[in-house]
C-alpha cells in the first residue's frame, strides 16, 4: 500500500464511507486499541473482522463527528506506520451505557501512532498507540 492508497482510506473514513474502508481489511482483520496505561481502568479492545469494525464506528459516529489528518508515514516491507491527528466533535450526549465519554459540545483531540501488519496489500492487523492528547483549542475540523 502506499501513500496515494492510505490518503484514499482517510478520505472513506472521514467521510463513513464503511463499506469502501473495511474493502481495505483482510477478512479476518483485527483492531488493538490501546489502554489508558496504569491497568486501573477497562481492558485495551479488539475489534475482530470487517463487519464489528464497521458497527463499532457506525455507533460511534451517532455521536460524534470523527476527522483523521495524516502526519507521518512509512511502509516497510508488509508493515504501515501512520501519525494521526484526530479530532472528535460531540454532537449528541451518548448514553451512559455506550461508554462514550463525550457530551455535546465537547471535542477531544489526539494524536495516535497506527501500525499496520499488511497482507497482500490489504490490512489484516491494526495496532492503534495514543500519544498525545491536545488542547480542544487547537481543533482544525
Amino acid at each position: 500500500m502506499n501513500k496515494k492508497q492510505y490518503l484514499e482510506y482517510i478520505d472513506h473514513f472521514n467521510n463513513k464511507r464503511y463499506d469502501a474502508v473495511t474493502s481495505y481489511f483482510t477478512p479476518d482483520i483485527t483492531v488493538e486499541y490501546f489502554d489508558n496505561g496504569t491497568y486501573s481502568g477497562p481492558p485495551a479492545r479488539t475489534l475482530h473482522g470487517p463487519r464489528e469494525f464497521m458497527e463499532s464506528y457506525k455507533n460511534l459516529h451517532e455521536y460524534v463527528r470523527e476527522v483523521l489528518e495524516l502526519g507521518d508515514f512509512m511502509v516497510v516491507g508488509n508493515l504501515l506506520f501512520a501519525e494521526l491527528y484526530t479530532e472528535f466533535h460531540c454532537f449528541k450526549d451518548s448514553p451512559p451505557a455506550a461508554g462514550l465519554p463525550w457530551k455535546k459540545g465537547e471535542a477531544s483531540i489526539m494524536t495516535n501512532w497506527v501500525l499496520y501488519s499488511l497482507e497482500g496489500n490489504k490490512m489484516k492487523r491494526i495496532r492503534i498507540a495514543h500519544f498525545r492528547m491536545h488542547e480542544p483549542t487547537q481543533a482544525k475540523f
